[in-house]
């Protein structure tokens, strides 16, 4: 039975993938002789998989006829997925303090296109009124996290989002329209913060603060939600909370100025 009919044939050509990038990273560069011995696959089937790999950029010549190494597509797959791992574990102290000091659920996100993608989460007291689970995604323009990432990108991705996205997905409780949206996202970038009382469904309210890298690029935010009652009448302050926590991580990330911004005295409606 072939691949192409094999219903397993697909997950094989992931393992066989998996171990050849595996072995030439290992090693820095091999032959498709060297690559047999060490997979145990023949030399026509790697040949064919490292044509494959080759045309999708995964792996390129190497220095010396015969030889093959990564490419430098697979190379940068592979830095962007180490970076989103160390936002992961860089971030989880602070998000676990958010929810022990407020019980309410704490969300980590970071920007795939124009959608907040949650990467983490820790669920809370109103776990049962939130629909961005793990993995799951939003518009940027709703919620306090998506809303406080877009904040701090640039104008030209922001008008992309306004121009590319059904309005029924950006407008709504945050704005009413393109222009009510601008201005909510000034005030979120003159502030530092996102404050959302009902982005999400009425009475329910939220907190969100950008994190950045060590070139000041916005990275992700770090958020609280629940109900607006227990989130913003108790004997915290939101706001300042979540700034903070962001702003630990924004400096373990290497962040400068804007990893300093200071926590806000009033709560926006």
């Amino acid at each position: 039975m072939s691949e192409a009919t094999d219903p397993t044939g697909g997950m094989n050509l992931v393992t066989k993938s998996a171990a050849v990038l595996q072995a030439i990273a290992d090693a820095g560069e091999l032959t498709v002789g060297e690559l047999a011995e060490r997979t145990g696959e023949p030399a026509s089937s790697l040949y064919r998989l490292l044509s494959t790999l080759q045309a999708i950029g995964w792996v390129e010549d190497g220095s010396r006829r015969g030889k093959t190494r990564l490419g430098i597509d697979f190379i940068r797959l592979g830095a962007k997925l180490e970076a989103q791992l160390d936002l992961r574990e860089l971030a989880r102290p602070e998000l676990e303090k958010l929810h022990a000091a407020t019980g309410q659920t704490a969300f980590l996100c970071i920007r795939r296109d124009l959608r907040a993608v949650c990467i983490d989460r820790i669920d809370g007291l109103d776990v049962q009124i939130h629909n961005l689970r793990l993995g799951e995604s939003m518009p940027l323009g709703q919620g306090a996290a998506p809303r406080a990432i877009l904040a701090f990108e640039s104008d030209e991705l922001v008008e992309r989002y306004l121009r590319e996205l059904p309005e029924d997905e950006f407008f709504g409780p945050v704005a009413k329209n393109a222009d009510d949206l601008r201005r909510r996202l000034k005030e979120t970038a003159a502030d530092g913060v996102a404050v959302a009382h009902s982005d999400w469904g009425q009475g329910i309210g939220g907190v969100g603060a950008p994190i950045f890298n060590h070139a000041d690029e916005v990275v992700g935010a770090l958020s609280i939600s629940g109900q607006t009652h227990r989130l913003f009448h108790t004997g915290y302050d939101p706001v300042e909370m979540v700034v903070s926590a962001a702003a630990a991580v924004s400096r373990a990330l290497g962040a400068t100025s804007r990893s300093h911004l200071p926590a806000k005295e009033s709560v926006r409606a």
